[in-house]
């Protein structure tokens, strides 16, 4: 599997420009997906100088309904027309960040739902014997407490965000069986064991943001939490290659305790498993 960061918080150098969001290209055998677009056209951008050819991709996963990973749908559908677009039924609704009190609107243009490349999924979604997607998490271990500052609207009301709009992938490729997160705001643990327990085998890789960092607060989640978070991730031999809402800070904590084990994924980094 090649995988391509076309988006992210940081860059590897001053030759790729950078944005809070993400997006990856990711090659495997018959498929050229795009997982998640970012907020912006950035990503046309870092794709054209990482000779990545947006018209040939096939497949495009949002991993959930915020503007950092899906905010440049629109922009994607204007370049191809042919791509397969998976998207959370309820990914469209609108939701929000609150900070000091005020709702910031964070959600994706909801007229996009009923574009024909869009596929709305289920909790699982079957795109071949080798790509699965799940969401809807039952557990709740070590939830990210920036999650309580998000919300989303039902019934013309404010209430906390249930993230049932968050997807993840599943890849089997050879003897790797590497999950694809955008944000785990389910708790990387839970869809990491989630991921597990529906195709009865262990993972061999993890690739994502784990939202350890608040973007609109700028607050961390607290040390503690993060060391619970690190002991857990190295129960088992996983590589974890992690970027975005996890933050820098964050990152140099794991990596403390996973040494090798972890590894961090900026704008214009080649990923090769």
């Amino acid at each position: 599997m090649l995988l391509k960061t076309l988006v992210e918080n940081t860059s590897i150098s001053s030759s790729f420009q950078h944005k809070h969001g993400i997006c990856f290209y990711i090659e495997v055998e018959n498929h050229k997906i795009l997982f998640d677009l970012g907020p912006n056209d950035l990503f046309i951008e870092n794709a054209k100088k990482m000779n990545v050819d947006l018209k040939q991709i096939d497949t495009v996963i949002i991993s959930h309904g915020h503007v950092d990973h899906a905010g440049a749908l629109q922009s994607f559908l204007k370049i191809n027309h042919q791509a397969k677009i998976y998207v959370r039924e309820n990914a469209f609704e609108e939701h929000f960040n609150k900070f000091l009190g005020i709702q910031k609107n964070i959600g994706i243009e909801p007229k996009l739902k009923n574009h024909p490349q869009i596929i709305l999924t289920q909790q699982q979604t079957i795109i071949n014997d080798n790509m699965i997607l799940f969401s809807n998490i039952k557990t709740k271990e070590l939830l990210p407490q920036a999650n309580l500052s998000l919300y989303k609207k039902e019934n013309n009301q404010f209430v906390l965000d249930d993230f049932t709009h968050e997807q993840s992938l599943i890849i089997k490729e050879g003897k790797k069986r590497i999950l694809i997160s955008g944000c785990s705001h389910a708790g990387i643990i839970n869809i990491k064991n989630a991921a597990e327990n529906l195709i009865g085998e262990k993972l061999t890789h993890v690739i994502g943001g784990f939202h350890l960092y608040n973007p609109v607060s700028h607050r961390y989640e607290k040390q503690e939490f993060i060391n619970q978070l690190a002991n857990q991730l190295k129960q088992q031999p996983i590589q974890y290659y992690t970027c975005h809402c996890t933050g820098q800070k964050a990152f140099n904590i794991l990596k403390n305790h996973l040494q090798q084990q972890i590894h961090y994924l900026s704008t214009g980094s080649i990923l090769e498993l």
